[in-house]
């Protein structure tokens, strides 16, 4: 079953999919006439960018002939003449410059505002798509490299797709365009400057081939170092705990020693071609000068041919506006094989069903009881290793009921399926008489709070971690809901109170008062079925008393599962259920299940001896 919801970074290497090029491009659709405007002031520029060197040439012509004529001949130059010939071709110079800034200023607004926009639609599609993603897939995918899609591989994307696609139009227009001119003005010169493009073409070949790999392994490996700094950072208690700087910082050097390494293989692939790009474009250059100036040479021996010192310069910089984009167009290659990459990533998640989902139709109650029923369910996270055997129990609506047994007994797992982190695989949980899979998800979460022993808070106030962004609660219905679980206490002795910053997963609270504060927001948001996972350990005798009168208080108006490891903090439920093995093993009282002398005898007696020897 894993894997239907775990995948590593492994990508099949293609050069281009046309199935995943199109399902990129629909993000682009929205934004067709911006980029319609953006591809023909490219276009616009390319003509005047082709146009600029044809300018110069006749300014040179013009300061070559001058000097010639001055030297030959013995009338008089018309200076003036040429003087404002010269003035009028600067001024050109000036305008197609401004004109050139223009449209290069105008397209980088365009596809950068097409290129961010893009990014904002699809990192909201992903982050969209994990807030509906089961529990199960998110256990099984590390936070670092879920974050890798969402920053990275959406940057390659729109790197690749929006800037690269639109530019690639203009590198393939200046080519024609350019190629064209040469032809026309000189077909001679046109074939030396097109002499190496074979040679170009053959090492952009071998380039490329080198480059693919490197750019996939080089996201791969970023996406395992975001992935180990995550958990290491989360976990960096435990690690000073016990000693692991050490180790897993030799762990975190490795990691990224193997993303350096790969940066240095694909920055030695880019030194090498380049230069030999830079090479074969300046033996162009020579050549075009050795027969350019070889026809100069005749042109002024013999008078005849269109040679010109102009023409020289003039191939020489169209030559180097068609290797441009040549070169260009190999790196725009390798940044679609980047982009092939990442959207494969990026829609191998996005397609990742979720399995958790609403029916066509669900059911909303209007008023749910909080009637609870397990029905012969069977329950395993993998394969056949079943949690849950054949558990069936009844909680009547109102009722107080505690579930207790081993570590590994399968208690909290009867949270998960209670508020639908995962489905059963055969049997029936369900409230008020109606199967939980036919309920709609979030009516079904809103009447269902659970407490944990580790309490999730988020960076913020207490206020909003109490609300969870809930406008409608007035600030008195927030104040009364924390002073009647006894948390206002710790709360308004805080420097701001309920503006205090709780920080990162509360770190800035102590384990009970964020378990107060758990119980705040519970109450606030007023569940029909409460439930509490382990929710009363691990504090001091104090705030355990704190939290004891609270969870009483919690439990006065609504059905409520306790899920406790210390019997002694559940012996005035109700019933309580013990499990054993996934199994129900015994129900009833506190009383009736000591007189038993099953089971649970057994537990208790074994916590009340642990308890007089710690005594």
């Amino acid at each position: 079953m894993s894997s239907d919801y775990h995948f590593e970074d492994e990508v099949t290497q293609r050069p281009y999919d046309a199935v995943l090029m199109k399902r990129l491009l629909q993000y682009l659709r929205p934004h067709v006439k911006l980029l319609g405007v953006a591809a023909v002031l490219l276009i616009l520029l390319t003509i005047i960018a082709t146009i600029q060197p044809f300018i110069t040439k006749q300014i040179i012509d013009l300061c070559a002939e001058g000097a010639m004529q001055s030297e030959t001949s013995a009338e008089m130059v018309d200076i003036e003449s040429r003087s404002t010939t010269l003035v009028q071709l600067i001024s050109l110079t000036v305008v197609v410059s401004i004109f050139e800034a223009v449209f290069s200023y105008s397209i980088a607004l365009v596809l950068t505002f097409v290129g961010q926009r893009t990014l904002l639609t699809m990192r909201l599609d992903i982050f969209a798509h994990l807030q509906k993603s089961s529990v199960r897939f998110l256990d099984r995918n590390p936070v670092g490299r879920l974050l890798t899609r969402v920053t990275n591989d959406v940057e390659n994307i729109q790197q690749a797709i929006v800037a690269g696609l639109i530019l690639s139009i203009g590198e393939v227009v200046t080519i024609f365009f350019v190629l064209s001119v040469m032809l026309w003005y000189n077909w001679r010169l046109t074939l030396i400057t097109l002499g190496a493009i074979p040679f170009v073409l053959v090492a952009s070949y071998i380039f490329r081939k080198f480059i693919r790999r490197s750019y996939q392994e080089v996201k791969r490996k970023l996406a395992k170092v975001n992935a180990y700094t995550q958990e290491m950072v989360s976990g960096m208690k435990i690690v000073q705990l016990f000693g692991l700087e050490d180790r897993s910082f030799d762990r975190y050097r490795a990691v990224n020693g193997d993303l350096r390494n790969e940066w240095f293989r694909q920055i030695r692939y880019h030194a090498t071609y380049n230069p030999v790009a830079e090479t074969l474009g300046a033996l162009t250059t020579a050549l075009i000068i050795l027969v350019g100036g070889m026809q100069l040479l005749k042109v002024m021996d013999t008078g005849i041919g269109v040679a010109s010192f102009g023409m020289i310069h003039l191939y020489i910089n169209w030559g180097n506006r068609l290797f441009g984009p040549i070169r260009a167009l190999t790196e725009r290659y390798n940044m679609l094989q980047a982009a092939m990459a990442s959207s494969e990533r990026i829609f191998r998640l996005l397609d990742t069903p979720a399995d958790i989902v609403d029916k066509p139709e669900p059911f909303v109650p209007e008023n749910m009881k909080g009637g609870v029923e397990f029905e012969n369910v069977f329950f395993a996270y993998e394969g056949d290793d079943w949690v849950l055997k054949d558990v069936s129990f009844h909680v009547a609506p109102g009722e107080h009921v505690a579930i207790v047994g081993h570590t590994g007994a399968g208690k909290s797992t009867i949270a998960s399926l209670l508020s639908r982190f995962y489905d059963v695989q055969k049997g029936s949980v369900m409230i008020d008489g109606v199967n939980i899979q036919d309920y709609e998800l979030s009516s079904l979460r809103q009447n269902t709070g659970i407490v944990q022993q580790d309490v999730y808070l988020f960076s913020g106030s207490v206020d909003f971690n109490i609300r969870l962004g809930d406008d409608g609660m007035t600030e008195e219905y927030v104040r009364g809901c924390a002073d009647y679980v006894n948390a206002a206490r710790f709360i308004e002795s805080l420097p701001g109170g309920y503006d205090y910053d709780v920080g990162e997963r509360g770190g800035n609270l102590s384990t009970g008062q964020r378990q107060l504060l758990a119980f705040a927001r519970t109450l606030a948001h007023d569940p029909r079925i409460l439930i509490l996972d382990e929710a009363t350990s691990s504090v001091d005798t104090e705030t355990e008393a704190l939290i004891q009168d609270a969870v009483v208080k919690l439990m006065e108006h609504q059905t409520s599962i306790v899920i406790a490891h210390r019997l002694s903090t559940v012996q005035h439920a109700d019933r309580i259920i013990v499990l054993h093995h996934g199994e129900v093993r015994e129900v009833g009282t506190h009383q009736e299940l000591l007189a038993h002398r099953g089971l649970y005898y057994t537990l208790y007696e074994l916590q009340y001896k642990d308890q007089n020897t710690t005594a």
